[in-house]
């Protein structure tokens, strides 16, 4: 049997909303002709006073389905995030009163307007349903990062901070890529006198030190398949043998060479002590 749709609608007074548009008839509308049983109207709806008031509804049962009466769908996502029902918006801010003319005599014709958007988000939202998950495949917060370099030891050490389980693969035996064959490397910051550490030898000591990575050397991406969230990889060892782990993502930071900058004589490089690279 399906489940009894319980319709709730709620109108937004805020942004000017409550200025432009009598919000009396919108809940009128959204009642008599959209079959919302229940129709509630507020000064600011993204506030945490209108959130609660809509997510008690919610929890109490009294709404399966809800038309946000308000702004654009593209702002406010993440307090109108209610994903236990259908939800559709009715965009009466910038659809409606921030196209029309704020004229009295274009009142008529903008209130029109918001009454049609009511009207079609309560009827769309009639034939929504919650999405069910795929059950395909479970979250995978493991985060595959290709290279040990400066790049992969920062996305592996960020990941790990987040919480993120991280594994580094490296192809060589030892970490930092070309940045751990620096010296130094060119200030970034006034007064630029001096060279600056890399901070790379940092970065390996954070990688080691953290449970959350895990580093292999003198390992190579044998195979790869799968789709973001599940990730097959075949990992090859020195040794020979091959793990076969899954990942959810996959970070290629699988490093770069020094471009020969003798190529661009234009920029006097090798004439001039002046021009040097990094």
């Amino acid at each position: 049997m399906a489940e009894e749709q319980k319709i709730g609608a709620y109108v937004c007074k805020g942004c000017g909303l409550g200025e432009r548009l009598d919000t009396d008839r919108l809940e009128q509308v959204a009642s008599r002709e959209g079959k919302a049983i229940s129709t509630k109207q507020h000064d600011f709806l993204c506030s945490d006073d209108g959130i609660n008031l809509i997510r008690r509804d919610i929890e109490n049962g009294e709404v399966t389905h809800a038309v946000i009466a308000a702004c654009s769908h593209r702002s406010k996502t993440e307090a109108f995030n209610f994903q236990s029902v259908a939800m559709t918006r009715a965009n009466l801010r910038e659809g409606v009163i921030w196209i029309r003319p704020d004229t009295n005599d274009a009142r008529e014709t903008t209130q029109e307007m918001a009454d049609d958007y009511v009207r079609m988000a309560c009827a769309e939202v009639r034939h929504m349903t919650v999405p069910e998950p795929s059950a395909e495949q479970t979250l995978n917060k493991n985060i595959l990062v290709v290279g040990g370099g400066y790049t992969g030891l920062t996305a592996a050490v960020e990941a790990a901070k987040a919480g993120y389980p991280a594994t580094i693969i490296e192809k060589n035996g030892r970490l930092g890529g070309t940045v751990a064959k620096l010296y130094k490397r060119i200030p970034q910051r006034s007064p630029y006198a001096r060279p600056e550490d890399t901070g790379v030898a940092n970065l390996i000591a954070s990688a080691q030190a953290d449970p959350n990575i895990t580093i292999y050397l003198n390992a190579t991406v044998a195979k790869m398949a799968g789709a973001p969230g599940r990730f097959q990889v075949d990992i090859a060892t020195e040794s020979g043998t091959t793990t076969t782990q899954t990942f959810g993502a996959v970070i290629q930071a699988s490093g770069f060479k020094h471009y020969d900058a003798g190529r661009l004589t234009e920029f006097a490089y090798g004439k001039s002590s002046d021009v040097v690279t990094q």
